[in-house]
């Protein structure tokens, strides 16, 4: 099911409107809907939501719904009908329950371990196997997995919820109910309802070392995670993004005389590299 066809169906009703009731859908907050609607000049008091249910295809349930009330529809162009609120809820439960929304179905997932070791490969755990980020409607995960044995197939899944570096799911719900526009996230923020899972994987490809140690997201080598707390407690000093190395000396195993497959080497550029004591350690 596509994401633009997921959405909520709702219920709006107006005290001074008494047995009159507004059945629609939204792909936003029925909130934000019934303010957009309590904001004509023609209503005498606001609409206040009083049922919603959120559906995998919402044009198809909305349809399938108008069709079922049309005898109790107040004017042909418009979503009002003249039903009882119970009733009302009675037939939206029906009609939604054939268009459930399959969270693990619709979750996107995105394969992490690449990039990780592209940046880091050298600090990350020798038994991980798999690092893949995973957001649905409403949780940004990372779930990892590890094989502490190469010769047993024993394996074991971890999940991590990165709501730990900020949790602005009911903050930002909160926000949009307050406010027309949709706030701005903090920095460093994983948020499902206003970045999407690109934005949010990229957020998490570029979490620092010192950040994921402090808050278990335990991928990192123990001897890793010890040099990481040294540099940042003792030293104030954070690791780099991104894990580089100078070569200092090479080792060559070639057939033939030395003299032959080193001309040969240097035909292709590669010639050997003297050794360096040049060399910047960080003590741990």
């Amino acid at each position: 099911m596509s994401e633009s066809s997921r959405g909520v169906i709702y219920i709006l009703a107006n005290s001074l409107i008494p047995g009159v009731l507004k059945i629609g859908r939204t792909a936003r907050e029925p909130t934000e809907r019934a303010r957009e609607v309590s904001r004509g000049t023609g209503v005498p008091a606001e609409y206040e939501v009083i049922y919603d249910q959120v559906v995998s295809d919402a044009k198809a349930a909305e349809r399938e719904l108008h069709s079922l009330l049309h005898p109790n529809r107040v004017n042909p162009q418009r979503e009002f009908f003249r039903v009882s609120i119970r009733e009302a809820i009675r037939h939206v439960q029906d009609v939604c329950a054939r268009y459930p929304v399959n969270e693990a179905r619709e979750a996107v997932e995105i394969d992490a371990l690449p990039g990780l070791e592209d940046r880091m490969r050298r600090w990350l755990r020798r038994d991980l196997v798999a690092v893949k980020f995973v957001q649905y409607s409403d949780l940004c995960l990372i779930k990892w997995v590890t094989q502490p044995d190469f010769r047993k197939l024993a394996a074991y899944e971890n999940i991590f919820d990165l709501a730990v570096f900020g949790d602005v799911r009911e903050r930002c719900t909160q926000d949009r109910e307050r406010h027309h526009d949709e706030p701005e996230c903090e920095a460093g923020e994983f948020c499902p309802i206003h970045y999407s899972p690109r934005e949010n994987f990229e957020l998490f490809l570029g979490l620092d070392q010192y950040s994921m140690i402090m808050t278990g997201l335990d991928i990192l080598t123990n001897e890793a995670a010890d040099y990481v707390a040294h540099l940042w407690e003792e030293r104030r000093t954070h690791p780099p993004k991104r894990l580089g190395w100078s070569i200092v000396g090479a080792n060559y195993s070639m057939m033939g005389p030395e003299e032959e497959w080193r001309e040969a080497l240097a035909k292709h550029g590669i010639s050997s590299r003297p050794t360096s004591d040049d060399i910047e350690i960080i003590s741990g």
